[in-house]
Formats: structure tokens, C-alpha cells, sequence
């Protein structure tokens, strides 16, 4: 019952993320395409991954669907977290550039990059997918096996997974940091700056708290996964459970990115309330449109007046 009722909230919660950013002109950011991306791969999971879970659970240890599906089922589980994780860390990049280098950052990202960083992440996700298909062994005679090469399983774990959570952590240890030195500089010489990156870094947070959701629902998973690895004793019937534990909570984080979304960014609240409400639309659509309006002219005249501040100087420093 929790797994069903987990696939419905994911599909209504990750639909509506990528309805709103589709319908609302101010939610197609960079940051937001690889937010799509991943509640793509958070809808996918749902569709594809879960059910065959179900099924494991329900007939554990036997494995009623045949060796070629159950290598399916591993492979589409590979694609899709790997796919997670590099949107999220392309997430990171981007928050990083856009306070790191805030003046210079349409020159760093631009819609020819954020296309082919989706294509190479999707590309290199599914390619992953296909080499595990092929380099699994399909368990015989109804009986659940997963033997995979233990470099290849140890890369897919560490390289794939907790490499990019450890970038992600430094991405945004550098971004806490900049935090601090902008919080000193509000109200001193070179305020459009500050300005700028101030609303840089409300978008960081808000999409470090998505990030650290993830890190948090995926990282008991795959710690316990890197721990049966180095050492198969340590597979007992208590690590078992556990293990079983922790994968539901990996899977209850692709419910939750939407609720995440709608309590920490303040666009995708305003965006649900015009979608549901039509009386919040007709009264304060004329108002939203002239905030975005001044928004963008203030975040312009930031770029374009900062370059006589010593922009490089002051980022520099913080």
C-alpha cells in the first residue's frame, strides 16, 4: 500500500513540477530544466522501477518475471539514479557560477550548454543502463541473483554516486561561504553586486535543500550497499532488513522533491496559485508581471552597472 500510494504522489507531485515550469515563463531558468530532468527521471522511476520492487518484495526470494526482466529491472535502477545525480550536481555547477562569477555567468551558461549538459547526462545514463543489461548475469530457475563484476559494481556506487555527492557538498560549502561575506557587504560600495548575488544565493538555498533531501533519503542506501561490497559476511538478516529500509526511503524521495519545491521557492508557489486559482490570477497578474518586469531591469543594471564597480575585485574577496 505505501509503494502504490508513493508512485501516485510521485507521479501527480513531479507532473505538476514540470506543468508549471513548462506554463510559466518566469520558471524556465537553467536551474529549472535540470530540475525537470530530474522529476523526469523521479516519474520514470515510479513507472518502471517501483512496480518491479513490488513484485521482489512480494515474491522474495524467488523472481516470477524472468532472468532478462530482472536484468532490466537492475538496469533501469542504474539509469535513473545516475541520472538524478548528475542533474543534481549540474544544479550545483550552475548555483556556483551563478554566485561565484555573477556578472559573468550568461557567459559561462547558455541555453546551447544547459541542452547538450541534458543530452550528455541522459546519454551517459543510459549507457550505463545498457552495459549493466548486457554484463549481468539473469538469475536462474526463479531464483532473484544480482552478480556483477565487483569493480564495475564499486564504480557504479562510488563514482557514480558518492563522488558527485562529495562535489555537490563542496559546490555548495563554497556557495555557504560567499554567504557569509555577502551578508558583510549589504549597504557598502558595489550594492548591485551584492544585490545580484543575493538573489543568486535564495535560489542556492532553495535548491540546496532539494539537494540535501536527496543526500539524506540516498546515502543510508548506498552506504549499506558499499559496505556489503567490501565485505559479503557482513550480508546478515539484520543488514538485510536494513537494507530494504533504506531503499524505501531512497524511493519516498521522489516524492518528495515536489513538496520541497513548493515550501522553499517562492516561483513554483505563485505559479501553482495561478494554475489552481483563477480569482489569484486575475487579481494579481498585472501586479506579478510588473514585479518580474522590475526584477529583470534590476538584475540587468546590476550586470551591466557593477562592471564599473571592480565586480572581479569584490567576488573575489568573498
Amino acid at each position: 500500500v505505501f509503494m502504490c500510494l508513493l508512485i501516485v504522489a510521485s507521479l501527480l507531485g513531479n507532473t505538476l513540477v514540470c506543468t508549471l515550469v513548462a506554463r510559466s515563463q518566469r520558471l524556465q531558468t537553467n536551474s529549472n530544466f535540470f530540475v525537470c530532468s530530474l522529476a523526469i527521471s523521479d516519474i520514470l522511476v515510479s513507472v518502471t522501477v517501483i512496480p518491479f520492487d513490488i513484485v521482489y518484495w512480494i515474491y522474495f526470494p524467488r523472481w516470477p518475471l524472468g532472468g532478462y526482466l530482472c536484468n532490466l529491472w537492475n538496469a533501469l535502477f542504474f539509469v535513473f539514479l545516475s541520472a538524478s545525480v548528475l542533474n543534481l550536481l549540474a544544479v550545483s555547477a550552475d548555483r556556483f557560477i551563478a554566485v561565484v562569477f555573477a556578472l559573468r555567468y550568461e557567459s559561462f551558461v547558455f541555453p546551447r550548454v544547459v541542452k547538450y549538459s541534458l543530452v550528455a547526462i541522459w546519454g551517459y545514463s543510459v549507457g550505463i543502463g545498457i552495459l549493466i543489461f548486457f554484463i549481468l548475469v539473469p538469475p536462474r530457475d526463479e531464483v532473484y541473483s544480482f552478480e556483477m563484476n565487483p569493480l564495475l559494481h564499486g564504480y557504479l556506487l562510488v563514482g557514480n554516486v558518492l563522488a558527485p555527492f562529495i562535489l555537490m557538498t563542496t559546490f555548495y560549502f563554497k556557495i555557504y561561504l560567499i554567504a557569509r561575506g555577502h551578508a558583510k557587504r549589504v549597504g557598502m560600495k558595489g550594492k548591485s553586486v551584492c544585490d545580484l548575488i543575493g538573489r543568486e544565493l535564495r535560489v542556492a538555498k532553495a535548491l540546496g535543500i532539494v539537494i540535501a533531501t536527496f543526500v539524506l533519503c540516498w546515502l543510508p542506501f548506498e552506504v549499506i550497499n558499499v559496505m556489503i561490497l567490501l565485505d559479503e559476511g557482513v550480508e546478515t538478516c539484520a543488514v538485510e532488513v536494513a537494507d530494504t529500509v533504506f531503499c524505501w526511503l531512497a524511493y519516498l524521495q521522489t516524492a518528495l522533491n515536489p513538496v520541497v519545491f513548493a515550501l522553499t521557492n517562492s516561483e513554483f508557489r505563485r505559479a501553482f496559485c495561478r494554475m489552481f486559482s483563477p480569482q489569484f490570477h486575475g487579481n494579481s497578474s498585472s501586479s506579478l508581471n510588473s514585479t518580474n518586469k522590475q526584477t529583470e531591469q534590476r538584475e540587468n543594471s546590476a550586470r551591466q552597472g557593477a562592471t564599473n564597480e571592480k565586480p572581479d575585485i569584490v567576488i573575489a574577496r568573498l
